[in-house]
């Protein structure tokens, strides 16, 4: 069997993260001999790899230096190790294979429909590199094409989710209590539209996220007296919910939505932007809100009774179905033998 090698941003952080945490064991479970090489220092993730673990312990933001020295270790280990398919998951990784020595079989999985939002002209220059490389690339959602090109991903491997066993749907008897917010607080989840329906619908909000937004918008709920708790990142943000809560998402663009299809795994009453990344799941149109006043209008129109928030179970079931290690599992198999 071929040697896998995952190179991922951390151990934890977001949803390419435990993804990939998650496709690594079941691929290391299967006999595949796997590595993971996480770049930036973390906390261990909730979901703990079982394969060979190599960190770099780059500080995130960490400058130059550190990152040239992250950089110098992570090609030692690709000439020890041997890989024969490294996959790459998100900006960072795609930057360290693409200056790699050697000849190398990259797989570069697209996670985002606007992947290096920050740094388009780094993006577009790393990913000429790859090109370059005969890098094969892949997708995680079938609406995601590859950026910059528009190409269509040689294959499409959906990111699995947690399994959980005898999992209970969240509570919507009821008024609606709490607002709920999970994610980066970073620009494209648009947290700051998220302070804005809890201030003008006067319901609380619960936000469970780290990023660089942070201070900014405890500034704002200070000084506008939003009521608003700020829980940082957590393992597991599902565990923080209770009866009447909403799931808001405010995403100015999407991946996968792993946030939405976790939300249909716990059956949690939910509020999405209406946007074409979420429009693709076919929920009723009661879970879809084109701006802050249709969501505040909707908050209000459900305000005493949130359980038709509540994605059908048929539909659920259809998109969680996809989503098991199993199927996903199988589908990785089917694409590393295929190369």
């Amino acid at each position: 069997m071929k040697r896998l090698m995952v190179v991922t941003n951390s151990l934890t952080g977001g949803g390419a993260e435990r993804s990939m945490n998650l496709v690594s064991n079941e691929l290391d479970r299967r006999g595949w001999k796997v590595s993971l090489v996480p770049i930036n220092s973390s906390a261990e993730d909730q979901v703990i790899p079982i394969c060979e673990i190599f960190p770099l312990r780059r500080q995130w933001k960490g400058g130059v230096i550190p990152t040239f020295l992250a950089y110098i270790k992570f090609n030692q280990i690709v000439r020890t190790w041997k890989p024969d398919v490294i996959v790459l998951n998100c900006d960072l990784p795609e930057l360290f294979g693409a200056l790699t020595f050697g000849r190398n079989c990259f797989v570069v999985l697209e996670h985002a429909s606007v992947p290096w939002g920050h740094r388009p002209l780094l993006g577009r220059a790393v990913r000429q590199i790859l090109d370059m490389r005969k890098t094969i690339w892949t997708a995680v959602s079938t609406h995601l094409n590859v950026w910059p090109t528009s190409e269509e991903p040689y294959a499409v491997l959906e990111n699995p989710i947690v399994p959980i066993s005898n999992i209970q749907a969240i509570a919507s008897q009821g008024k609606i209590k709490r607002l709920v917010f999970i994610g980066r607080l970073s620009s494209e989840k648009r947290p700051e539209l998220a302070l804005e329906i809890a201030k003008f619908s006067a319901t609380e909000l619960i936000m469970i996220g780290d990023g660089d937004l942070l201070e900014s918008l405890k500034r704002k709920v200070t000084e506008e007296s939003i009521s608003a708790q700020f829980l940082g990142r957590v393992n597991n943000p599902w565990m923080e919910l209770a009866a009447g809560d909403v799931l808001i998402v405010t995403s100015s663009s999407e991946g996968d939505g792993l946030v939405v299809i976790e939300g249909l795994q716990h059956g949690i009453p939910m509020l999405l932007v209406d946007i074409p990344d979420f429009r693709r799941f076919n929920f009723p149109d009661e879970n879809y809100c084109s701006d802050l006043e249709d969501f505040i209008s909707r908050i209000n129109s459900f305000t005493n009774n949130p359980s038709p928030l509540r994605v059908p179970s048929i539909i659920a079931e259809k998109i969680l179905s996809g989503r098991s290690l199993k199927v996903v599992g199988d589908k990785w198999e089917e694409f590393l033998d295929s190369l």
